[in-house]
């Protein structure tokens, strides 16, 4: 029986996703990421917004959709399957996310906080990572470094890091150590819980040297009332290449050039964000924006071989 109940189940999904019936429009995100710009409660408001905006509400079943749901993965590797599997209609994703799946989507838009960069000539929004040491490191007393002498220095230090999947504080921290050391690869890396951990640690001595979004440096001294501190406290050392800021991302379906749910997506979303002060604001965005990313991980993963 259990069987035959299981095999029932697995049909009536198949059946709801070939188009013969409606299905829900599905809002995708990771929660419990360190690195998160949106909170899950973010999300659950952008829901009602959408139900309540007259242009989605009409053209959601003209696209053969039927409501909005909102539905979160626990892990990177988790998102990016779903996406490869075209899971979702609109994602919050990462842009290592982004670059990592094979799905049919395609940056809408990019999130823009105050500390982000603007590019007008490329029209794209970027950020960059830092590396950077205490007090204590050889480095934070010397007059002058050059970038190839703090690299060397650095790989052999044990530094704070937030995770394999965070781009300014892993990929670009790594890649930049490595184009300063004919290709080497550092080893003494520690991860930590988030970016604010990385920097807690290095300030309070627990690591040396660590990597984070160059952003969350200041936002933790500033929180700890320790920016007039700062520069008896720590020391920046290298900075990395630019990096792609977090994409909106829509299936190819719902594009705003395909279909006209896709153009009432688009200004709904800038309505509900450009309503929320606290929120980033959103950029106008392509896939292009996120080429050097790409690029950055292709020559990582050589790197390893």
């Amino acid at each position: 029986m259990g069987a035959i109940l299981l095999f029932f189940a697995l049909s009536a999904f198949a059946f709801a996703e070939s188009g013969t019936s409606s299905r829900a429009l599905r809002i995708g995100y990771l929660r419990g990421d360190p690195e998160a710009q949106l909170a899950p409660a973010v999300f659950s408001a952008l829901r009602s917004h959408l139900l309540a905006h007259p242009g989605v509400t009409r053209t959601l079943p003209q696209a053969g959709l039927d409501g909005v749901v909102v539905l979160a993965s626990d892990s990177h590797q988790d998102l990016v399957q779903r996406m490869d599997a075209g899971e979702f209609d609109l994602v919050f994703a990462s842009s290592m996310d982004y670059v990592s799946q094979v799905g049919p989507y395609e940056a809408l838009f990019q999130l823009r906080r105050p500390r982000d960069r603007f590019d007008p000539q490329g029209e794209r929004v970027y950020h960059s990572g830092i590396l950077f040491v205490n007090y204590r490191h050889p480095l934070f007393r010397e007059d002058a470094i050059a970038p190839a002498k703090a690299a060397r220095a650095l790989l052999d230090t044990d530094m704070a890091m937030v995770s394999s999947f965070s781009a300014a504080g892993y990929i670009y921290p790594v890649l930049r150590l490595a184009s300063l050391t004919s290709d080497t690869l550092p080893v003494r890396i520690v991860f930590c819980d988030s970016p604010e951990e990385v920097v807690k640690h290095v300030v309070n001595g627990v690591y040396d040297a660590g990597a984070c979004d160059a952003g969350v440096l200041e936002e933790v001294l500033a929180a700890a009332g320790l920016t007039d501190q700062r520069d008896a406290l720590l020391r920046v050392v290298l900075e990395t290449d630019p990096i792609p800021a977090d994409p909106v991302a829509v299936r190819t379906d719902w594009l705003p050039r395909n279909s006209e749910l896709g153009r009432e997506l688009r200004d709904a979303l800038r309505q509900f964000f450009t309503g929320r002060p606290d929120l980033p604001r959103l950029q106008a965005a392509n896939d292009a924006n996120f080429d050097d990313l790409r690029r950055n991980l292709a020559r990582l993963r050589q790197l390893r071989q």
